[in-house]
């Protein structure tokens, strides 16, 4: 069951929307923190105050469709809640398929995986998700691998940052050359 009801999360998204309340106040008043308040606001202010209402389906997402929100997500600087709104899903999700793509590549976001399956199907599950990875078409498996060099230059950006600052902040001490001259 959900945490919070649909009608609150509405309400508290129109109280905000239609000026009425401020992120404050809404926050005092239903001991509610900001940043869900404000990931509700995103969520109403993208796709209407009716997505803010569970869905008691369970929804299938092509692989295209994953690997938009995955690499979405991975080149903008947007948070998961942003990004999770802006594609209408959870950030659960978001979380879950970026992972999977980062840990297993772009075969990780199909579809079809297998369950815990006896053991006299288990050689014909491993068969039918072997042939599901050659399924990935040519632009695809392309997209995949751009994804993954761009994941791993913004790493290395990050890394490079970080020890920019660490080797401004404390200084090497003095090499041999500069105390043979003391």
């Amino acid at each position: 069951m959900a945490k919070y009801s649909p009608e609150l999360k509405v309400q508290i998204a129109s109280d905000y929307l239609y000026g009425r309340e401020s992120y404050n106040g809404l926050t005092n008043n239903y001991n509610i923190a900001a940043s869900i308040i404000r990931t509700w606001v995103k969520a109403a202010e993208l796709n209407g105050l009716e997505n803010l209402k569970v869905k008691r389906t369970k929804r299938k997402y092509s692989v295209d469709f994953r690997m938009d929100v995955v690499s979405y997500y991975l080149k903008s600087d947007e948070g998961r809640n942003l990004v999770a709104a802006k594609f209408n899903i959870s950030p659960s999700q978001v979380y879950s398929w970026t992972k999977k793509f980062q840990q297993d590549g772009p075969e990780a976001l199909l579809p079809v995986r297998p369950a815990k399956v006896p053991k006299k199907t288990e050689k014909a599950v491993k068969a039918k998700h072997n042939k599901q990875k050659e399924i990935l078409t040519d632009k695809q498996k392309y997209e995949a691998k751009l994804l993954e060099k761009d994941a791993r230059i913004k790493k290395l950006e990050l890394e490079l940052i970080i020890a920019k600052k660490v080797a401004a902040r404390y200084p090497r001490y003095p090499s041999t050359k500069d105390t043979d001259s003391l």
